[in-house]
């Protein structure tokens, strides 16, 4: 796991020597990979011809689960919140781009796609377009409870406090052991523990909190309000240029 580097984690481990030859699984909680991490960049890595499977994994927001797993590209009657809050969703972004990567560069048929989306809320992808999608990203979806299992289960067997947008692409892991068992895994962990602490706490397991994060909370903080009407870009420059030339006179 290579938690805040996720990128750099997944192309360390696929040229790693001893796996030359091999297909590597990536689970990943989907904002990572299918949003956060240059956009699509997952696919466009395998179009290129780097040995991975995408694992798409999320919580009870499951829109891109369905989309994948059924082509029921649509939003669900409610958001749900959970434990993993950066992935409740109900519109995921940039599955445009997903779509016209896979559909052969097709724009029209990705405009009316997502304006069909925009407007209704509810599409389905047409069958060809969902073929492709399933055969080249393989998803799951894990609700609360089995997220919280699986922090106590990656803590008792290897020690690490995974955060729970962490458990929910290790989910995967513990619940599907068999499937392709023969090919190295690797899950990428987008954010630490320490921002969680109540779901740490839920998992009833024991926050870990390093002497430099806990000093953070003794730091002078700083703040200017913005009222409406002042120039809000030319105070930021000011603010800017008044930090830099601070800084130079530091290192200088």
């Amino acid at each position: 796991m290579t938690p805040g580097a996720p990128g750099c984690g997944q192309i360390a481990l696929c040229s790693h020597p001893r796996l030359k030859g091999k297909v590597v699984q990536v689970a990943t909680d989907s904002t990572a990979i299918l949003y956060y991490i240059k956009k699509q960049a997952g696919f466009i890595a395998q179009k290129m011809g780097l040995p991975i499977e995408l694992v798409a994994v999320v919580n009870s927001n499951d829109i891109v689960h369905r989309t994948a797993r059924h082509g029921d590209f649509s939003v669900s009657g409610r958001r749900m919140s959970t434990l993993a809050s950066a992935m409740d969703i109900q519109e995921p972004y940039n599955m445009e781009r997903i779509f016209w990567l896979l559909s052969g560069s097709d724009s029209n048929l990705v405009k009316s796609l997502m304006e069909e989306f925009y407007t209704t809320k509810k599409v389905r992808l047409p069958d060809k377009l969902q073929k492709k999608l399933s055969e080249v990203l393989k998803t799951s979806s894990f609700s609360d409870e089995e997220v919280l299992q699986t922090m106590r289960d990656c803590w008792e067997e290897n020690g690490y406090l995974l955060c729970p947008h962490s458990a929910v692409a290790v989910s995967y892991h513990y619940r599907f052991p068999g499937h392709h068992s023969s090919r190295p895994r690797c899950c990428l962990a987008p954010a630490s523990s320490v921002k969680f602490k109540e779901a740490v706490l839920k998992a009833r397991l024991t926050p870990e909190i390093s002497p430099e994060i806990s000093a953070l909370e003794e730091m002078e903080t700083r703040s200017r309000t913005l009222s409406q009407g002042e120039d809000w870009t030319e105070m930021l420059r000011q603010q800017i240029e008044a930090a830099a030339e601070q800084r130079s006179g530091v290192f200088s």
